[in-house]
């Protein structure tokens, strides 16, 4: 308090609103675990319409690749063909 009263009585505005303002903020955890709460849901929102969008194809050495290609000719499937990606909706 010391040096918002220091500040405001050497002209900062800010200062001396917030020492004239101080009684308006009585209680603010009620409002900040809102706005927390609420930021959290946000970030828990924007991970799951993110995740589909990052979801990676696996990743294989080049044998087990080509023993997986070869066992795919073999069932009778193109060498170019492609899984479709699975996703959790």
């Amino acid at each position: 308090m010391e040096y918002l009263t220091a500040s405001a009585e050497q002209g900062n505005l800010y200062a001396s609103f917030l020492l004239e303002h101080l009684d308006a903020y009585q209680d603010p955890s009620l409002f900040l675990a809102a706005t927390r709460l609420l930021h959290h849901l946000e970030k828990l929102f924007c991970e799951e319409v993110q995740r589909p969008m990052e979801m990676k194809r696996y990743q294989i050495d080049r044998k087990r690749r080509r023993k997986l290609l070869e066992k795919k000719q073999a069932q009778g499937h193109h060498r170019e063909d492609q899984e479709p990606a699975q996703g959790i909706y």
